[in-house]
């Protein structure tokens, strides 16, 4: 799976619909704001913009946000973000 960060959402409602409908159960929200990861197989999209499109973000149909892919991470978050985060890059699809 490749992740994609989601950030700078302006409609989050709208975002997680959207995320719901085309990836559930592969994202995970970064707090404190409207910020996300999303686990995508490359069969589904393999690219940021394709991201964008799926979720209404190319368009503005979901509001605006930044949709960038994620090679590498560090960081201090929750345990609950780093265990999804390895999960997610360990899965082969």
């Amino acid at each position: 799976m490749t992740i994609f960060a989601i950030v700078g959402a302006t409609e989050p409602v709208k975002l997680v619909a959207a995320l719901n409908a085309n990836f559930p159960a592969n994202y995970i929200q970064i707090p404190p704001d409207a910020n996300y990861f999303v686990a995508v197989s490359p069969k589904v999209a393999a690219t940021a913009k394709e991201v964008s499109d799926r979720l209404g973000i190319t368009d503005g149909s979901n509001g605006s946000a930044v949709v960038l892919n994620v090679a590498g991470y560090y960081g201090r978050s929750s345990p609950q973000i780093w265990e999804w985060v390895a999960a997610k890059l360990q899965q082969v699809e």
